[in-house]
């Protein structure tokens, strides 16, 4: 990203702000903040476009405050999808998160990819799933919102969407600073200050490091997966009148390890190169020996992200308020390591994704002065996005792969001298390394218009309606090539299909969409209200761009939802809490079957689910509380070849339970905050592992084992800490995965196309202790 692209995202919010300096207030009083909930538990959310107490919203959200986060330990966005129903974070790593809600999931890092699950930054969308996972510090909330929100939150909120806001300055000055220490290598430095220059305008300023060893070993030292991060928050609010008030949020975040993806084989056992000897079994969570070969990049993962937003609000009279917000992201990521999981150079990759990307959003709000409340806005997006693949491979390992022969010495393999004897002489008709390399763009642009309102029909009867019209263009390209000369196995490119004669190939689309919600809320009591809501989400008509140059156009993704739910705060508050029963119907449903290197798009046609949702928290005394969730979601195909199978990363069944309690002792307040999650089975691909859906035209290929499942399986995370009764210091001691649950977050992959799935173990049990001082 040029030093200039940033600096006009800086001016473009900037000038969001400009206002003639009027009678000063503090900053802090413009907006509430979570500390100003008189309520407990009634946390302050703007799903619907203004601020509101989550009791009163009319639909299934589950919201997590800084507070929340801090007390249960809760460092990564994976840990907020244990406690939150109907959540699924597939997190083989910080570059490939898979995000399901209620089913739907959004992993796919083409390009041109439509999103399914929005996500949100400060208010402003995050399109590439590669740019999706940052560092979760400084955080004023998390909302998780589900079901259909494309009127509230645009065409990428087909299911739902997860919005985070970081923590804007108060009119305090403080200092927070963390440090933290556990085993596989968890080191932590933290540090926020607040810093209200004067009774209008104020910054928050913050840093994070963060490093950890991966949990897959490599039997030549080190491991897979590592985490090596850095993250910096700037937040500034500026209010010089009760009329105006602008607020800017900076975040950066940077990885950087000298680790690729724990893909590890089931099919070949790891062997030492050198001396021939199986150093490992076929269990997902022992030790291998995976890394690059040939002209490939060592294995490494580095990734940048940019993050700008300006939110600038104005009141106009006692009834309009103008709301501007203004976006800007920049991201680069990139990966490269072994891809067919053994210690014998077959598959290598290199993958690098970058995307830019502004957005613009104008909304005036209509406050309620009488029966009616409401919005109407439109918003802008551009984007620009590319991603280069690179495969490398060995052709000749590739020569006994591709002929069936490799497989007839499992599960001991071949070394890479083994390949060699076992090819003779041919050996030297093929290439030690070949390179295929595949670049595609994308550049998109939307346009989007957007109304909604709330109808007070009596004092206790709402009636909500809205709707979005969407105008959509993109603009695609892919090029394939063999930089080191054609394969010697094929005359062509080896695991991609060449573009003609190597040269940029072209397409684009325009297209409109309309999505809307429709429904009522009544107050039974002044703490219990019920809901019913009815609501479309689409998801655009996309290109499928081929190598010859040849358009699809994928039809669009149909959603239609009906909820009902109940909200209610008892026993003077304390038990609190929600339920929700949905059912919807997606028509068009778009999956991959994979094909070679790449996953061809493929329609599924219908699907539907069912589902239950629940929460509470019930505060027992001041000091000791419950609480807990549950999702139900019988989420299926209905018709065609995938008839029947459950979606990928869907648990038909996910629960967690807790507790938060506090204890005066003789060295201050001691808490508890124990937090135990189970999920169901669940498949990681659409086909749910089925062989008759997996036939390929080399027999050796196809997959005749349905193995890339995980069981059902609970995970136990704990919080002890320490707060003594003066002074600034706090202790903790956080574990995860106490019980140390061996489970996968991934199975399948590129390798399963060549009769040779591989398998990510997820996270082991980690301990690590935490100090931390408030000034």
């Amino acid at each position: 990203m040029s030093a200039q692209g940033i600096l006009w995202a800086f001016r473009l919010a900037l000038c969001c702000g400009v206002s003639a300096l009027g009678a000063g207030q503090a900053f802090g009083q413009d907006l509430p903040t979570q500390d100003d909930v008189a309520t407990v538990g009634d946390i302050i959310v703007t799903a619907q476009k203004r601020t509101q107490r989550i009791s009163e919203v009319p639909m299934s959200i589950s919201a997590y405050d800084g507070a929340t986060l801090e007390r249960l330990g809760v460092t990564e966005l994976d840990r907020i999808a244990q406690l939150t129903p109907g959540l699924v974070i597939q997190l083989q790593d910080r570059l490939l998160p898979g995000i399901s809600l209620r089913g739907i999931t959004s992993d796919d890092t083409s390009p041109a990819a439509e999103p399914r699950v929005a996500l949100f930054q400060d208010g402003v969308p995050i399109t590439q799933i590669a740019s999706a996972y940052g560092e979760m510090f400084d955080v004023d909330r998390v909302e998780v919102e589900k079901g259909p929100q494309s009127t509230l939150h645009g065409r990428s909120a087909l299911n739902g969407g997860i919005s985070t806001f970081q923590k804007m300055p108060t009119d305090t000055l403080g200092l927070e600073v963390r440090a933290g220490l556990g085993d596989h290598g968890q080191r932590l430095a933290q540090a926020v200050a607040n810093l209200p220059v004067n009774e209008t305008f104020g910054l928050r300023i913050g840093a994070l490091q963060r490093q950890r060893d991966g949990f897959l070993k490599n039997t030549q030292g080190g491991t897979y997966n590592n985490v090596d991060g850095q993250a910096y928050r700037l937040t500034a609010r500026y209010a010089p009148t009760d009329a105006f008030n602008f607020r800017f949020s900076g975040t950066y975040d940077r990885d950087n390890t000298d680790s690729g993806g724990a893909f590890k084989s089931n099919v070949f056992l790891p062997r030492n190169q050198q001396t021939g000897a199986v150093e490992g079994d076929l269990r997902f969570w022992t030790p291998t020996h995976l890394g690059t070969f040939g002209d490939m990049a060592a294995d490494y993962s580095q990734r940048k992200i940019v993050g700008l937003s300006g939110t600038t609000d104005l009141t106009l009279n006692e009834r309009l308020d103008l709301t501007s917000i203004s976006g800007y992201r920049w991201y680069k990521a990139c990966q490269a390591g072994d891809i067919d999981g053994t210690t014998t150079n077959i598959i290598a990759y290199d993958l690098c994704n970058n995307g830019e990307q502004f957005s613009q959003e104008l909304r005036l709000n209509i406050r309620r002065d009488g029966a009616f409340e409401g919005f109407v806005g439109a918003s802008y997006f551009k984007a620009s996005n590319s991603q280069q693949t690179d495969l490398g491979a060995d052709e000749r390992a590739m020569a006994l792969l591709l002929s069936g022969a490799l497989h007839r010495y499992a599960p001991n393999g071949l070394t890479n001298s083994q390949v060699n004897a076992a090819l003779g002489s041919a050996a030297a008709n093929y290439k030690p390394f070949h390179l295929d390399r595949r670049r595609q763009t994308a550049d998109i642009e939307t346009y989007d218009l957007f109304a909604d309102g709330t109808f007070h029909l009596s004092d206790k009867l709402q009636a909500f309606v809205g709707g979005r019209l969407t105008w959509d263009d993109k603009a695609v390209s892919m090029q394939v090539t063999t930089p080191k000369s054609v394969s010697r196995l094929t005359g062509a490119a080896l695991l991609m299909t060449l573009t003609p004669a190597g040269a940029v190939v072209r397409g684009d689309h325009s297209s409109s969409l309309a999505t809307g919600r429709a429904g009522l809320r009544y107050q039974v009591t002044p703490t219990v209200n019920v809901y019913a809501v009815y609501g479309i989400g689409k998801r655009p008509e996309s290109i499928d761009l081929a190598a010859s140059g040849a358009v699809n156009i994928l039809p669009a993704e149909k959603l239609s939802s009906a909820e009902v739910g109940i909200k209610y705060r008892l026993f003077s508050g304390a038990l609190y809490g929600d339920a929700s029963i949905y059912s919807f119907d997606y028509s068009n449903f778009q999956t991959f079957r994979r094909n070679g290197d790449r996953l061809e798009p493929v329609n599924a046609g219908k699907a539907k689910a069912t589902g239950l949702e629940t929460q509470a928290t019930w505060r027992l005394t001041d000091s000791l509380s419950v609480f807990g969730s549950y999702a139900y979601n019988h989420a299926r195909f209905n018709g065609g070849a995938y008839d029947g199978n459950s979606f990928r990363n869907s648990p038909d069944n996910k629960f967690a339970l807790g507790v938060n309690a506090a204890v005066s002792t003789r060295l201050g307040e001691l808490s508890l905050s124990p937090v135990y999650s189970w999920q169901s089975k669940i498949f990681f691909s659409d086909d749910n592992d089925r062989g008759d859906l997996q036939v390929r035209s080399r027999p050796a290929f196809s997959d005749k084992t349905v193995d890339e499942y995980q069981d059902a399986f609970g995970i136990l995370n704990v919080r002890l800490g320490l707060t003594p009764a003066s002074g600034p210091w706090s202790f903790a001691i956080m574990g995860e995965n106490l019980l140390d649950k061996k489970y996968i977050v991934d199975g399948g992959n590129t390798g399963d196309s060549f009769g040779m799935p591989t398998f990510i173990t997820g996270p082991r049990r980690t301990v690590r202790f935490e100090v931390s001082a408030h000034f």
